[in-house]
This record gives C-alpha cells, structure tokens and sequence, in this order.
C-alpha cells in the first residue's frame, strides 16, 4: 500500500519539484482513520502541507476511493524524546535558508561536464556532499560559462541532502543593498547576526561586483572570518581570478586564494554540441544533428548565447508548426551561410600565436609564463594602438578589466619611451603579421 499511495501522489507532480520537495518524504504509518507521513524537517512539513496538500488529498482518494485524511509529521519531533536529545542537540532541526530563489534547472544531473570544466564540476560535487571539507571554493570564469549553475547545483544538493543545514544563495549586489537598508533602519546587528552566526553554508555570487566598494568589502571580509572559524562553508563565484579583482582589499583577494580557485575556461565544440543536446532534451523538443552542430560552430564562446539559439529555434518551430531545416536556421538565427573572413579581432590571436607560440585559449588564461604574458600584453597595445580599439572593446577581447588594459597600455608605452628594443620588435612583427594576413585575405 505504501508504494501505491506513493506512486498515486509522484505521479501528480513534477520530476523537479518531486526531487526539490519529496527526497524525504514517506509514509510513516496508514490506519483505517488516516494516513500518516513523514518528511525531514519542519519547514518541509509546512511547505508540502501548503503548497501541494490538495493533490496528496486527490491522490489518497483515488488510492483507498473516498476521501481520506492525512497529516505530515517531521522525524526531528516524532522520533527523539526530549530525554534522548543531547544538551547540544536541537530538538527541531534548523530551517534551510535560501535567500535568492534557487533555478530548478540548475542542478548537477544538468550540467554538462567536459575539460574545460572538470575540475570545478568535481570541486563543487564534492563541496555539496561534504560542506567544509574544501574551504573556501572560488569559481572564476568568463560570463555564461556555467559559475551559477555550478553554486546553485551545490545549494540544489545540499538542500535535498543535508536539510539540517541553514543554506544562503545570495549575489553580492543583493548582499550590499541589504546592508545599506539594514544601516539606514538602524538594524547593522541584525544583518550581520543573520549572515555571520545564522548560516552554515554561503554561497555568494558575482563578488566582482564589489570593486570598488571598500566599505561593502570590510563588511564581507568580517563575515567571512566568522564563518570561516566557525567551520561553515563559503562559496564564491566571480568572472575573474582572485588576483584580477583589482580594487579589492588585499587581505580579501587572499582569503579568498586560501583555498581552491576552480577556473571554468571556454568550452570547445563537442561540448556545446552535448550542451546544445542537453537543452533540446530538457525542452522536449528535436533538431536535426546539422543544426545543432551549426549551433556549437557559431554559439560556443557564451552558454546563455548558446541556449538562445536553442530555444529561438524551438520557438520557431511549436509556432510555424514546421521542422526547421538547416537554411532555416542561418535566417533566424542571423548567420551567413557563406564562411565569414576572419576580421581583425580572429587575425590578432593569430598573429600573436605566431610571433609567440602561444595559443589564443593561453593569452585568454590566467597563465602567467613569460610568454605568454608577452603576448597577452602585446596583443593589448597593438589592438588598441594600431587597430584602433576602444578600451571596452579591448577588454572584452582579452578579457580583462578596463583598469587592467589601460595600465598595459600605459606600461608598454612606457617601456618604448625608454628604449626598450625587444619590445619595440615584438610590436613590430606582430603588426607586420597582421598585415601578412589582412593582404592574404584580400588576394
């Protein structure tokens, strides 16, 4: 009867919110009276009786044909005496705290593993089956390569897995106006008794966006420490390396360097093929192998571009009620069906690979040999000096801050005012290269 009743209610609800809500959910015992269930904690108990009581009362109702009630108790109050709880022990099991809304379809079953991302992907598996084992965790990486959906994955797991941990999803913008509010209602204390003795597992996304802030900065650098002695988990995520957060605080950029930095890179092809794969399974949906190769050829440089495409292609085909054929999807999604010339932004990694032997994906790295610095810096004062780049446009092609590329430009120029012939040579084959280049193109 049991698997039965089980079966009955499962069966009237979604995978995602069957797996979020009702990883603890059981039946605890059935009388001729009522039926009895349980769950892990008492916020589940509260949730599942609001939000999905009516469909576990239709699913009994089918299952013993008349309506019958049930109650849902939580096993921290049914199973432990007061006699039995230890003096450290709660009786009623701490609430899971998640401040910003966690996105259903960010969860590990969901990522897409490849090289590029390995070592982050295994860094935050491990992180939500043993909160504090690794402390602190910081993912780095460019936009829409997969940092939310990581540390949203971790607070998916230990939601489900550990609901005795208070858990906080929260990004660093929403961490600063919260602190600007809490000061202006004369409530600082509470904000920081709430984010520095109530949490055991912080999860703190887009940290760059604390540059600058020296205040807001102090404000994270003693919640961090708190946490950190008391042994709870931290989390962060940002869209560069540790040791490019410029403006930020010395002693925080090495708080955070104190433990493991994952650094997610750019995926290649076949992963985004397998992406692109994932999301038309996710959407239900089918497109040709043609297409969704077309899609990792021209989308892979940002996942969130990626699954635009995907769903604008989908999109397009539920409305016109048509499979879109390959030609189809060069019109919608706005690619020319001819190959492109490579522009000026293509021939500058290649010319920089040729004079220094480096690869476009190591200039874009955080590596720090000698030549590929070079070249990185290079490549920055040419793009902006000789082609004629703003610093924006520079710092989107390497990926770097503004601040970053304006102090390489500046460092460069230095070094040619004081002879320095090496470089002066460096500039000069890498523009010549690029001429080499443009001048094939055109014959």
């Amino acid at each position: 009867m049991r698997e039965k009743i089980l079966g009955a209610i499962k069966g009237k609800i979604n995978r995602r919110s069957w797996e979020n809500w009702f990883s603890t959910f059981d039946v605890k015992e059935i009388t001729s009276e009522q039926v009895t269930f349980e769950v892990g904690n008492l916020f589940i108990k509260e949730w599942l009786e609001k939000k999905y009581g009516p469909t576990i009362s239709k699913a009994l109702k089918e299952v013993f044909e008349k309506d019958m009630p049930f109650s849902i108790v939580y096993s921290s109050a049914t199973e432990t005496s007061v006699k039995n709880v230890q003096a450290n022990e709660p009786l009623v099991k701490k609430r899971p705290l998640i401040i910003t809304p966690l996105n259903p379809g960010f969860s590990f079953e969901n990522f897409v593993v490849g090289p590029s991302n390995m070592f982050a992907y295994s860094t935050s598996v491990e992180v939500a089956k043993n909160p504090g084992k690794f402390n602190p965790v910081f993912l780095c990486g460019g936009v829409g390569l997969g940092k939310t959906h990581l540390v949203q994955s971790i607070g998916h797991y230990i939601f489900r897995h550990h609901p005795d941990l208070r858990v906080v999803y929260l990004t660093s913008e929403r961490f600063l106006n919260e602190l600007v509010d809490s000061i202006k209602l004369g409530k600082g204390y509470e904000f920081r008794e709430k984010y520095r003795t109530k949490v055991d597992v912080l999860l703190l996304d887009d940290v760059q966006f604390l540059i600058g802030k020296k205040g807001i900065q102090s404000e994270l650098f003693h919640t961090f420490n708190e946490l950190y002695n008391a042994g709870k988990q931290i989390v962060i995520c940002s869209d560069r390396n540790p040791k490019d957060l410029e403006k930020f605080q010395d002693r925080l950029i090495s708080r955070f360097q104190m433990g493991i930095v994952a650094e997610i890179g750019k995926p290649d092809r076949e992963i985004c093929k397998k992406i692109a794969l994932k999301m038309i399974e996710h959407e239900k949906a089918s497109l040709d192998m043609e297409i969704v190769e077309l899609i990792a050829e021209h989308f892979s440089d940002n996942i969130r571009r990626l699954r635009g495409a995907v769903v604008k292609l989908i999109a397009y085909q539920q409305m016109s009620g048509e499979k879109v054929t390959p030609s189809d999807a060069y019109h919608i999604l706005g690619i020319s069906s001819l190959p492109p010339k490579i522009g000026a932004k293509e021939r500058i990694f290649l010319a920089l690979s040729s004079v220094f032997g480096v690869s476009q994906e190591e200039i874009l790295s955080s590596a720090r040999r000698r030549e590929v610095v070079s070249a990185r810096h290079i490549g920055i004062y040419v793009a902006k000096t000789y082609l004629g780049m703003s610093l924006r446009a520079v710092a989107e092609l390497f990926d770097r801050s503004h601040p970053t590329v304006s102090h390489t430009v500046r460092k460069i120029d230095e070094l040619i005012a004081s002879g320095n012939m090496m470089v002066r040579s460096q500039i000069e084959k890498v523009v010549d290269q690029l001429r080499a280049e443009a001048l094939g193109q055109n014959s």
